[in-house]
């Protein structure tokens, strides 16, 4: 049901005398001060027991065909306030307007709102002209809350103004909040040129996954002012659910909010308070009575859920209770590069409720990343927000931030590192693998055809220094990239991040870790530490891994990782555990050429050249490094590197006798600058004595 406001003028105004004012204010909707004294107008023609007699009229021709109900809320010297409620099935007529006018033929209708049902109830409930109270009973509105008896819910309704867009310009804003592809494709098929502009009702839903609220509320934004422009849309109201609190399933205003929202849009935020957990009943009823809503409204309710990444319902069996009940469509936020994520901050600082000169400094805020997401970005906006406070609000308060950031970025895509890095050859064979079955997942799914994913956990066995979790991190944005992970996000923990301290806690540390995680890669590093002899709750945590691991299959992808010998132990001690594992790769150490690969990757990365002698000098090094057990492979290179950058800082400053650096001579290493690992030459210290 949709709900609209009327503002009748009378036609007659302008013949009035006593008129005191200009003849602008007398145009504007609900004007009643412009006159000396009371005009013998709509008061002689609509008085208090005629207009009441009219809504009862009214309300008997609605209860007669139910297709709409008119109501007269205020009558003042020139003009009438009237609310209407519109069955949808009646909307193409308008016959209710025909029917104002009719009533009413002494009076023109200046404008027409829609309103949302709350803005009707209270319009309907300060109603002194009868049959309102009757109306909302049986419209089924009156599920406001009081501070007696508040919803066990967040609720905001409002009806926005849209403005129709061309495709070109929704893709530009689509470029500028950084869209992720499922965005871009769903964008595609809402313009489709096969499709007709016209409503018929709602072919999809949505799922909007982000990491923060205002990243999925541009994106939810971004597809609704689509589907408006292109004609598929009844209504512009939005209903918005948050904060769903425990028994909300029990609460009958949460019914009665969604089916009253008919017509418009539903978007529920998928994150609930702590006490609500994974495999509680509740959870389930609430997924199970939205899920019913939804099927029962979806021709002509459009629901949007949010899913906050890492902070929302868990479950796969309990969402199922929703996500089964009409087609719906996921989309997933973006990421980009430096420059990108810069440009999107800086749109956002505009944005402020306090205006500054310079914005600039907001980069500051952005973490070191090679690729930023979007709530990367809104988390650097939130801190420079804060911060703004004190600097240009509450300056009594200002102080010096020590948020420090590198603000040089350079960008790169995570599946081309992958492939510039030396070696890998099986963890890059994997990943295409991985990004091959995406695509034939989303192939079969946009034919109708079953897409349950195998299971994609993986094992990483290997010497320290061996890229393991270089390679995860990045394993972690190209699937994001992909569409294969929602988030992209990279979790790393140890033993000492999954034990607990006493009973019952090892599997709530566990179950948060997983949380944190949602869309994106657990990296466990020495697993097998997880097993030991010190009757501690390690064994506790394993099996927690294993259930999670199944529970979560479509939302984690678990990452072990260790020496290889202790990681053949470990899982043979865990069969449960080797089961679910997809892909071990191993990551066998580096022979001299590689090491020697590796090392002019770094130094380029740091913009610094070596000289040939300095590239055969270091071959020698690595080559004697390979015979010592453990030697470090890529941690090995990375210090070599480091301490020949302190030690040709030191020469050139000594060479340089006060004369301007040059920039050739700032980037060169040469090979007095490098010396093996260890070997660093005793100098003699001498005890002196001063009288």
């Amino acid at each position: 049901m949709l709900f609209y406001a009327y503002e009748l003028r009378w036609k007659h105004y302008e013949s009035l005398s006593g008129f005191v004012g200009r003849e602008e204010d007398l145009r504007r909707p609900g004007y009643h001060g412009a006159f000396s004294e009371r005009p013998e107008s709509l008061y002689s023609l609509y008085n208090d027991s005629k207009i009441s007699s009219m809504n009862e009229e009214f309300y008997g021709d609605f209860l007669k065909d139910g297709r709409y109900v008119i109501n007269v809320t205020q009558r003042r010297d020139i003009d009438m306030s009237i609310y209407v409620a519109v069955r949808l099935d009646a909307l193409r007529e308008e016959r209710w307007e025909a029917e104002i006018l009719e009533k009413f033929p002494d009076c023109d209708i200046l404008k027409k709102t829609e309103v949302t049902v709350e803005d009707y109830r209270n319009e309907l409930s300060l109603n002194r002209f009868g049959s309102a109270s009757k109306v909302m009973d049986r419209l089924n509105v009156k599920y406001q809350s009081s501070w007696a008896d508040p919803l066990p819910f967040k609720l905001e309704e409002f009806v926005p103004d849209y403005r129709k867009k061309s495709l070109s310009r929704c893709k530009k804003r689509a470029d500028e909040i950084l869209g992720s592809k499922s965005l871009y494709e769903e964008i595609d098929r809402i313009y489709d040129k096969e499709n007709r502009k016209e409503y018929f009702g709602h072919p999809v839903h949505y799922l909007v996954s982000a990491g923060e609220w205002e990243a999925a509320r541009d994106i939810f934004e971004l597809l609704l002012e689509a589907l408006y422009s292109n004609g598929r849309l009844l209504s512009t109201r939005q209903v918005v659910i948050r904060n769903v609190k425990k028994g909300t399933y029990r609460d009958e205003r949460y019914r009665k909010v969604l089916e009253a929202a008919e017509g418009g849009v539903v978007i529920i935020e998928m994150k609930t308070e702590d006490d609500l957990g994974r495999f509680a009943t509740d959870f389930h009823e609430f997924t199970k009575l939205t899920g019913k809503l939804l099927e029962q409204n979806k021709k002509d309710t459009l629901f949007i859920f949010v899913e906050i990444m890492g902070k929302s319902f868990q479950g796969s069996d309990a969402m199922n209770n929703i996500l089964n009940k009409a087609d719906i469509i996921q989309v997933t936020e973006g990421s980009g590069t430096y420059e990108e994520a810069k440009n999107y901050l800086k749109a956002l600082t505009k944005k402020a409720d306090f205006k500054v000169q310079d914005c600039s400094d907001a980069v500051r805020y952005l973490p070191e990343a090679e690729t930023y997401t979007v709530t990367d970005i809104f988390n650097a906006y939130n801190a420079w927000y804060g911060s703004g406070l004190k600097t240009h609000v509450y300056k009594a308060y200002k102080t010096e931030t020590t948020f420090k950031v590198a603000l040089t970025k350079k960008e790169s895509k995570p599946y081309e590192e992958l492939q510039s890095m030396i070696g890998l050859t099986k963890a890059k064979e994997v990943i295409d693998q991985i990004i091959s079955a995406s695509k034939v997942v989303r192939a079969r799914e946009r034919m109708g055809l079953n897409v349950e994913g195998a299971s994609l956990h993986m094992l990483f066995s290997g010497n320290p220094g061996t890229a393991k979790t270089s390679v995860a991190r990045l394993i972690a944005q190209i699937l994001k990239d992909e569409d294969v992970l929602k988030s992209g996000k990279f979790v790393e923990c140890g033993r000492q991040d999954l034990v607990g301290k006493y009973v019952g806690w090892t599997a709530k540390i566990v179950e948060d870790k997983f949380r944190e995680a949602q869309g994106g890669v657990l990296f466990i590093d020495e697993a097998y530490s997880l097993v030991d002899d010190s009757n501690t709750y390690g064994a506790e945590a394993i099996n927690t891994i294993i259930q999670l691991m199944e529970n979560y299959r479509n939302e984690v992808i678990v990452i072990f990782a260790g020496y290889t010998e202790k990681m053949k132990i470990f899982l043979e001690q865990n069969e449960g555990l080797k089961s679910r594992i997809a892909f071990h790769m191993d990551f066998p150490d580096y022979d001299a050429n590689e090491l020697l690969g590796i090392l002019r990757l770094m130094a380029k990365k740091r913009e610094y050249t070596l000289t040939e002698d300095a590239y055969s000098a270091c071959k020698d090094y690595f080559q004697a490094a390979l015979t010592e057990e453990n030697f470090g492979n890529g941690r090995y290179v990375r210090n070599l590197l480091e301490q020949a950058i302190l030690r040709q800082s030191e020469r050139i400053i000594k060479e340089s006798a006060d004369r301007e650096l040059g920039k050739e001579e700032l980037c060169l290493l040469k090979k007095e600058d490098f010396r093996p690992l260890g070997q660093e030459p005793k100098t003699m210290r001498r005890m002196g004595f001063s009288a």
